[in-house]
């Protein structure tokens, strides 16, 4: 087409409306309009139907006379019409007709609204068409359309030169908003303090832009336990100065009570004891600031917690001291001596399970393939199982860094007790009429508040059990591992648990029919090795003691006693005594012996191998100790030889709480290289094979949820005691008998109570 066209409707010609620049200028407008899988076919017929009009053959508009090309029935929408093919009468019936109109170009080419935060996503300049206007002859008479096609008409290089960068400049806009979104994705997930399994949708995890937020990324096992070790180190050693410094308080607090006369010219003098003991406490709160640190940031967020309730009983020791030192009253010493037992106490704590979790990383890393222990979801039996998958230790750490049970208790009980103190403390003054000694009286509730046990309600257990299962070769991830593991319906117990290698051996083997021995072994192994059940080791080694190797199998299938497969085109079922006689393969008398695996070939038995199970000490040990709490175990075994009889016989334990499942959902069950996601939490580490350190954390998880738990309640009841029977001697006017000493040995007394809790974990397993 030229580009200046004179042309009008009684002299254009075929030629003047070439395909190629219709289709162009369609091309390009349906773009826009976002028809971009419009069929051939109907680009076709738009082209002939608009060369039809532009030579008067057709009226515009109409469409009646026009039959289209034979095609597949369907629905097309263009020019504001629907058309529908008639498949018999090979036409189209309008659906809803509109007549064609034209547009403008400026209306047909429109600069769209600009999508959110970006650039128009298609924008294409009116320049981009014939820039020069063309001259239109009035004098002769035509319709829209012609109009229309004579006036602009586009040169076809121009077209696509216009569309190819109008596309690019589109893609180039998309990508720069896809980046954005994305940013705004990974700033919104990192709110949360944990990655959303969304992001993994999104594939914003490789943003090489983005820094690595610590959340997403656990420090190394071997690097934390490092960190872990030498905090623990410097608590311990300012921990030991801060504890030999308190008891020199205590004695100096005792022997003043006793009416003895003190060294360093102290004497029974009132004022120069409490300003001694005052600045003890100052050196002890020095020596383990960092506990007072975390309590004064816990106040400041407005959680306040065990650490606060230490930071209110010291600070308000001082006060209380030093407003009885600027009045001169003689009275009972400050209650300096309970803070810095508190402080000491607490560092000791915090030391214990500081400890706790060098231990566990220690364990957890110090093997190069772990086995991770997580709570997972089986829809096919609808319970949650506690199973075992290979090479997996990603959410350990992060919930092993999980706020333990004596923390969150704290958190809900610390305002409590804040508020108890406060109150009791005012209404003695009030009512007693005791309001010089108000800050005395205070000091006193609020140095019963901070219980010497806040600390070791949770560490001391922690530490107990974390020893005793790192002989065991198992690693809990704290409270957090403790919880997940508890809150499960039972645990999934495989071949290798109960019968780890080495406890399988081949006891001799028969053939029967005319068959080599080659062909039995290798067609035996093959089904055996492809199932993954405990005997596949032991074909693995028969295998290659013979230089054989393995048939590839096809339609491999379990069933309940054994297992079928095609190998080579013939029909292969290997199992028990039993599921042979339950596929009608007859088994002679003479050999149906246990523990035995038969293999049949098209419904004909070609050979028998015995296998001898040697039960193992520890294994029994483990079933007993599981069963003893009331654990379920789900048997997801795949070795048809394991049956309910075979344990009880070979191991001599109840299988009470055994509850054996179908096949299909043992082989998903007892899958350890999948069935896990990125975030289902790591809740424990084993390093070792067999059940014994698996019964070990499924034990020592109880044991540790119910300990310090206990431990938990002894602890915040000895505070609200504590708070009461200073309450109680106040109110009376009694302060002889609320002395600081006699509140030692309460909280002391109550300190042994929690003791006497936390060495549960010990001694039951």
């Amino acid at each position: 087409m030229a580009i200046d066209n004179d042309n009008i409707r009684g002299d254009n010609t075929l030629e003047d409306f070439t395909l190629e620049s219709i289709l162009a200028e369609y091309k390009g407008s349906a773009y826009i309009d976002g028809d971009k899988k419009t069929p051939p076919e109907i680009l076709s017929e738009k082209a002939d139907r608009i060369i039809m009009e532009a030579n008067g053959d057709i009226e515009s508009g109409s469409f009646e006379s026009y039959e289209p090309t034979p095609v597949d029935d369907y629905v097309v929408v263009y020019d504001g019409n629907r058309k529908k093919r008639d498949r018999d009468t090979v036409a189209y019936t309008e659906i809803e007709p509109e007549p064609y109109m034209p547009e403008p170009v400026e209306e047909l080419l429109p600069d769209p609204e600009p999508a959110p935060d970006h650039e128009p996503i298609f924008k294409m300049e009116t320049q981009t068409v014939n820039e020069i206007e063309p001259e239109i002859d009035n004098s002769v008479e035509s319709d829209d359309d012609t109009t229309f096609f004579e006036s602009f008409q586009y040169s076809e290089i121009d077209v696509e030169e216009a569309i190819v960068e109008d596309v690019e400049k589109a893609i180039e806009q998309e990508m720069e908003y896809a980046e954005e979104t994305r940013e705004t994705v990974r700033k919104g997930l990192s709110i949360f303090g944990r990655k959303d399994a969304r992001e993994d949708e999104l594939d914003i995890s490789d943003d090489p832009v983005l820094p690595e937020d610590p959340v997403f990324n656990e420090p190394s096992l071997k690097d934390a336990s490092k960190i872990f070790a030498e905090a623990c180190n410097s608590i311990s050693l300012r921990g030991l100065t801060a504890f030999l410094i308190t008891i020199i308080i205590a004695i100096f607090t005792f022997a003043f009570e006793a009416g003895t006369n003190l060294p360093f010219g102290l004497g029974q003098n009132h004022a120069a004891v409490s300003a001694f003991m005052m600045i003890s406490l100052m050196v002890v709160m020095t020596l383990c600031v960092d506990i007072i640190i975390r309590g004064a940031k816990s106040l400041v967020r407005g959680g306040p917690n065990v650490e606060s309730l230490i930071l209110f009983s010291c600070a308000f020791s001082l006060v209380s001291g030093g407003f009885a030192i600027f009045r001169g009253d003689v009275g009972v010493l400050p209650y300096c001596v309970v803070s810095a037992l508190s402080v000491s106490f607490a560092a000791f704590g915090e030391r214990s399970h500081l400890r706790a979790i060098t231990e566990t990383l220690k364990t957890a890393s110090g093997t190069s393939a772990p086995y991770g222990v997580f709570a997972g979801y089986n829809g096919n039996i609808d319970k949650s199982v506690l199973k075992k998958v290979h090479d997996r230790t990603n959410g350990f750490y992060n919930n092993l860094m999980n706020p333990d049970i004596a923390e969150t208790a704290y958190r809900f009980a610390a305002p409590i007790l804040l508020a108890a103190a406060l109150s009791f403390a005012a209404l003695t003054a009030l009512v007693t009429g005791q309001g010089r000694y108000f800050l005395h009286i205070l000091s006193a509730m609020l140095a019963a508040a901070a219980p010497f046990s806040a600390l070791f309600a949770f560490a001391l257990p922690f530490g107990l059990i974390t020893k005793a299962s790192r002989k065991s070769g198992a690693a809990i991830a704290g409270w957090g591992g403790a919880d997940d593991i508890c809150n499960t319906n039972g645990a999934c117990v495989t071949d290798d648990d109960l019968f780890p290698p080495g406890t399988i051996t081949p006891n001799g083997e028969k053939l029967f029919e005319d068959v080599t021995y080659e062909k039995a072994l290798r067609y035996t192994a093959s089904l055996i090795i492809a199932s993954d059940s405990g005997l596949s080791r032991v074909f693995d080694d028969m295998l290659q003691k013979n230089g054989m190797s393995l048939i590839e199998v096809e339609d491999f299938a379990p069933y309940e006693g054994g297992v079928g497969a095609l190998v080579h085109g013939e029909r292969v079922m290997t199992g028990s005594a039993a599921f042979m006689n339950l596929l009608g393969i007859r088994v002679p008398e003479d050999v149906n012996l246990k523990n035995v695996v038969f293999t049949a070939v098209n419904d004909q038995l070609i050979a028998m191998f015995v296998m001898n199970y040697i039960p193992t000490k520890s294994v029994q040990s483990a079933l007993i100790s599981v069963l003893n709490w009331r654990i379920k175990l789900f048997f997801a075994v795949r070795d048809f030889n394991i049956t309910p009889l075979m344990l009880e016989q070979k191991f001599k334990v109840p299988l009470e709480d055994v509850e054996y499942i179908s096949v299909q959902n043992s082989y998903s069950i007892s899958n350890r290289t999948a069935g896990t996601q990125e975030e289902d939490r790591i809740a424990a580490v084993l390093t070792r094979e067999g059940f014994g350190p698996f019964a070990e954390v499924v034990t020592g998880s109880r044991r540790l949820k119910s300990t310090a738990l206990v431990a938990t309640i002894v602890s915040i009841v000895s505070a609200v005691a504590g708070i009461l029977f200073m309450f109680g001697l106040s109110w009376s006017g009694a302060f002889e008998s609320a002395r600081p000493g006699n509140l030692v040995w309460f909280m002391l007394a109550m300190f042994a109570a929690v003791l006497v809790v936390c060495g549960y974990a010990k001694l039951r397993k």
